[in-house]
């Protein structure tokens, strides 16, 4: 008698045979793959360099044709065609980028630095984010450091190539060099910012200490000019209002003056530091700024409002401005004996010259950056002379800090006495 067969059971039929193990390891790496992990961590690291580099460049075009489309859609000469607009706002991209323009023949190399400080800005928010999104390997930050300087340096090189006009044109060389400048420094700190790399842990203390009162030095001196700028700016308000009334800009050319106010303004602030120190700054080559000349030789200046700031005679009380240098020099002197009180004298006059050292490097390279000239033959070499500027700030900077520096600790704390004989006890308070 034959038996039958069981009826099949389409749910044992449907059952799934769990993956072996070989099967399972593909899976995750299937699974790694889609979300964009595990092996393909480099790749999404490039993608997202190249995103953030673009992202910044556009975000600078964008911003450079918000405040050139109204005065090139309300001013007197418009283009006369899209290419004229999109020149336009190249030109203004590659001033925003701190790159100087070639006008007929002559090269404006007086760089407006407040408006470079925005790619600047840009560039170090992206890479900070970018190494915060990416926690790979050194190697792999230097990998998209570099990729993210080549697309911003590339960009700014390509717009000042083609950019060519018969009125206006960008060198090359000075578009490489200035966009390596910005970009390099922007993207360092701001990886190593985002990767959390504690490199003042690598750096010997004593080193670390002198770098930074150095440069607090140097900052303190160019605050302390900013608010005499500031002052000097008050004091010539009208001047200032009656030559902006007289240039009659419309509303337009308000948002141009605004600009190069705010990309001069740094330029200024270090034209004040070195009117303080008594170096001086020239404006042409045979006119010169100084609080030891009495009468400045009149010269013809552009039309440009802050200008009025600079000052046009000097008297005697002026030449006692290089004194809030030997100020700063005690302050920081003080702080140099109280906190390196266990440390012998030799030591701690010598660490006071090395804290004038760095600061007066500062003040030299920012001095330089401030050099530079506007075109004009009367025009030629505005600026203070770097090396005069670091090395009085380097004098007298030493000259406050040596005496106060070499000084025991005690010489600056005061003891108290008590005015209180006794402190009564809790009990007799009590009691009454």
């Amino acid at each position: 008698m034959s038996q039958q067969a069981p009826p099949e059971n389409p749910e044992i039929s449907r059952q799934v045979v769990p993956p072996s193990g070989f099967a399972r390891i593909r899976i995750g790496e299937a699974k790694k793959a889609i979300t964009g992990v595990g092996t393909f961590l480099p790749v999404n690291s490039l993608v997202w360099a190249v995103m953030y580099a673009v992202f910044t460049v556009l975000i600078t075009i964008l911003v450079a044709a918000l405040v050139l489309l109204p005065i090139l859609f309300f001013g007197e000469d418009r283009p006369a065609s899209a290419k004229g607009y999109l020149d336009a706002i190249t030109w203004g991209w590659l001033a925003l980028n701190g790159v100087p323009p070639k006008l007929g023949s002559a090269t404006i190399t007086l760089i407006p630095w407040g408006l470079a400080a925005i790619p600047w800005a840009l560039m170090f928010r992206a890479s900070k984010s970018y190494a915060a999104r990416n926690p790979l390997t050194v190697r792999w930050h230097v990998i998209g450091g570099s990729v993210m300087l080549i697309i911003y340096v590339s960009s700014v090189v390509a717009a000042a190539h083609f950019t060519t006009s018969l009125s206006v044109s960008f060198a090359e060389l000075w578009a490489l060099v200035v966009s390596i400048v910005i970009g390099a420094t922007a993207i360092t700190i701001g990886i190593l910012s985002g990767a959390h790399a504690h490199l003042s842990q690598r750096i010997p203390l004593l080193v670390l200490f002198v770098a930074r009162r150095g440069a607090g030095a140097a900052l303190a001196f160019l605050g302390v000019a900013s608010i005499a700028l500031a002052i000097r700016m008050l004091v010539n308000f009208g001047s200032a209002k009656d030559l902006f009334m007289g240039l009659d800009p419309g509303w337009s050319g308000i948002l141009g003056l605004g600009a190069l106010t705010l990309g001069y303004l740094p330029v200024m602030i270090v034209w004040s530091a070195s009117y303080m120190l008594g170096a001086g700054f020239s404006i042409g080559p045979d006119v010169n700024v100084s609080p030891f000349i009495s009468v400045t030789a009149p010269t013809q200046l552009p039309p440009f409002p802050p200008l009025i700031a600079i000052p046009e005679t000097a008297g005697a009380l002026v030449w006692l401005l290089p004194v809030v240098v030997v100020a700063i020099g005690l302050l920081w002197g003080v702080g140099i004996s109280r906190s390196l009180k266990k440390e012998s004298v030799l030591i701690r006059m010598v660490l006071g010259f090395a804290i004038a050292l760095v600061g007066a490097v500062i003040m030299y390279f920012v001095s330089l950056l401030s050099l530079g000239n506007l075109g004009d033959v009367r025009l030629v070499g505005l600026g203070p002379d770097p090396l005069l500027v670091a090395s009085l700030f380097w004098i007298l900077l030493s000259v406050g800090i040596t005496p106060a520096a070499v000084l025991p600790e005690k010489a600056f704390t005061r003891n108290r006495e008590s005015k209180i004989s006794s402190v009564p006890q809790p009990e007799e308070v009590g009691s009454q």
